[in-house]
C-alpha cells in the first residue's frame, strides 16, 4: 500500500475525538462497524454514530471502523489483493468476530459485496463457516428491502438499531456454548431479526409468491421502532 494511504489512517483519528477509543484487553466480542462508502459520508451520517456509540459503549465489546477506500486505494487493493482494514488498528476485516454493515442507500448494495470480496470474506452466507466473522447489515435500507442483499447476510437487523443491538449482543456474548447455527436459530427469537437462510421463496410462473419458513422460525419479522427520546443523539462519542 503506498505511503500516502498509510498516512491517511492516522490523519482521520488525530482529527476525532472519540470517547470510546477501543481496546482488545479485556474484549469478548471484536466488532468491526462498516460502511459501505466513504469516511466522509459515513461519518457525517447520526445513525451510523449512533449504532457505533451502541456497540463501543457495551460492555465486554471491542468495536472497530472501516469504510470503502476512495478511487484511488480501491485499484491497489485490488491489483496487491491486500485486504480492506479497520481504521483503528488496521486489522483486516476478516479478523473480527462479527462484521456489521450499516447501510442508509441501496446504491452502497454493490459496495457490500465489493468490500466483502476485497476483505477475502466469501459473498454468500451458505458459503462462510466457523473460521468467518458473522456478516450482519441494518440501517434505512434494510427497512425497506433487504432481499439484494439477503444471500449475502447471516442476519439482517429489520428496524432501529437501538431497539436490536442490545439484546443481539446479549445472545452473541452468552457463554452457552453454541455452533453458527445454534446461534442464529437463538437470534431468530429476537424481535427485528430476519435470518434469510430460514426463509425459502416460493416462486410461480416466474414470480414470487410467498416464502416457507423452516421450523421453529417466526414466519413474519416485527420491525422494531425504538422510543428515540430515551436514546439522545451520539454527537459527543466522535
Amino acid at each position: 500500500m503506498s505511503r500516502a494511504a498509510k498516512q491517511k489512517q492516522p490523519d482521520l483519528l488525530s482529527e476525532e475525538r472519540n470517547l470510546c477509543p477501543p481496546s482488545h484487553e479485556r474484549s469478548i466480542l471484536n466488532v468491526c462497524l462498516v460502511y459501505p462508502n466513504r469516511y466522509q459520508t459515513g461519518m457525517s451520517n447520526l445513525g451510523f454514530q449512533t449504532v457505533y456509540s451502541l456497540f463501543a459503549m457495551s460492555p465486554g465489546i471491542t468495536c472497530e471502523r472501516a469504510f470503502l477506500p476512495d478511487r484511488a486505494e480501491l485499484e491497489e487493493h485490488k491489483h496487491s489483493n491486500k485486504p480492506i482494514l479497520s481504521l483503528e488498528s488496521r486489522l483486516p476485516l476478516a479478523d473480527f468476530d462479527l462484521i456489521a454493515f450499516s447501510t442508509s442507500f441501496e446504491p452502497d448494495y454493490l459496495n457490500i459485496a465489493l468490500m466483502l470480496h476485497l476483505s477475502c470474506i466469501p459473498l454468500l452466507s451458505r458459503d462462510r463457516d466457523e473460521s468467518h466473522p458473522l456478516v450482519i447489515a441494518g440501517g434505512a435500507a434494510l427497512f425497506i428491502n433487504p432481499e439484494p442483499v439477503a444471500d449475502l447476510m447471516d442476519l439482517i437487523c429489520i428496524g432501529e438499531g437501538e431497539g436490536i443491538i442490545p439484546g443481539l449482543l446479549a445472545t452473541l456474548m452468552s457463554p452457552e456454548a453454541m455452533d453458527r447455527r445454534e446461534l442464529l436459530v437463538a437470534l431468530s427469537g429476537l424481535t427485528g431479526i430476519y435470518i434469510p437462510r430460514f426463509h425459502h421463496p416460493r416462486h410461480q410462473s416466474g414470480r414470487l409468491v410467498g416464502f416457507e419458513t423452516e421450523t421453529g422460525i417466526p414466519c413474519r419479522i416485527e420491525r422494531v421502532c425504538a422510543e428515540l427520546e430515551k436514546h439522545p443523539p451520539a454527537q459527543t462519542v466522535i
